[in-house]
């Protein structure tokens, strides 16, 4: 009897210590599976707000705040782009733009007044935004200052508009190049070209919607032809007191080549003025020449 009681206490120790065993592995086991899941649902959190994130960061990226653009950009923004939009609607059906246009090409120029005044002397000359868009930046002597950019009005423009506007453009181009800082940036012969250009354009085009302007410039150009400017005077007054060879080669390529021009008679009386007075500058040409500036350019 009592061997079988110390038999029936050693397989209930037995039996107990297997149950500890095996309760011991399957606590380990639910504690290493809970820190799985545990670990699993970080990662998948840790991956979503990743994905949040970078989506988020696309957004802001794609979406240019209003803080960053650049005046130009804002300017066009706030001002210029619900009448770009409305002219372009209108112009897909209409056959003359031009009056339109005329009226939207006024917005950009003082569109760049304004900004000059305001914005010039901090200009990011770096920003690309200036490369090929509505705005362009010139410089004279080192100072950038905001222009339209006629090149981009016919680009994305001269499609809508008559022959003689996109040729205006294109004359507007060309006159940048005339003028800066007081002197010719062309030779003397270079007006002379765009004085006739000029005139055909203006005999041609007698409806055109800015033919006043046109006009205007060709008596500019007459005048600055004819009359030279501060750093491009028609005589050499300080040393040899000759008319500058330029100009003389100028004059006479006028008088052999333009004789259609209405422009004829001005240039042969100066420069048969000049010619029998030696081509040489003195007081009483001086005095001539007042008069005679008088005459044709008096408002």
């Amino acid at each position: 009897m009592e061997m079988f009681q110390s038999k029936y206490v050693k397989i209930v120790c037995l039996i107990i210590i297997v149950v500890i065993v095996l309760s011991g592995i399957g606590f380990s086991f639910l504690k290493h599976k809970s820190h799985k899941d545990i670990s699993s649902d970080v990662v998948q959190s840790e991956q979503a707000d990743n994905n949040n994130l970078t989506q988020n960061t696309t957004i802001k990226e794609n979406k240019k705040p209003e803080e960053q653009l650049n005046p130009a950009q804002k300017y066009y923004k706030d001002y210029l782009e619900r009448d770009v939009d409305k002219f372009l609607e209108q112009a897909k059906t209409s056959k003359d733009n031009d009056i339109e246009f005329s009226k939207l090409q006024t917005k950009f120029i003082k569109a760049t007044d304004f900004l000059n005044e305001k914005y010039a002397e901090n200009i990011d000359i770096s920003d690309i935004y200036y490369q090929r868009n509505w705005v362009k930046l010139s410089c004279i002597e080192g100072i950038y200052f905001y222009g339209v950019n006629s090149e981009y009005l016919i680009e994305k423009y001269g499609q809508y508009l008559s022959s003689a506007y996109n040729e205006w453009l294109k004359f507007i181009i060309k006159r940048e190049t005339v003028m800066q800082d007081g002197g010719f940036m062309v030779p003397p012969d270079t007006v002379r070209e765009y004085i006739i250009l000029l005139e055909k354009f203006v005999n041609e085009n007698p409806k055109f919607v800015l033919i006043s302007d046109a006009k205007d410039i060709l008596n500019s150009y007459l005048m600055i032809y004819l009359e030279g400017v501060d750093n491009s005077p028609i005589f050499d007054k300080w040393n040899t007191r000759k008319m500058k060879p330029e100009f003389k080669e100028s004059y006479e390529k006028f008088l052999s080549e333009n004789k259609d021009s209405i422009y004829y008679p001005m240039v042969e009386e100066l420069y048969h003025k000049a010619k029998t007075n030696d081509f040489t500058w003195d007081r009483d040409f001086e005095q001539w020449l007042y008069e005679y500036h008088k005459k044709y350019f008096a408002d």
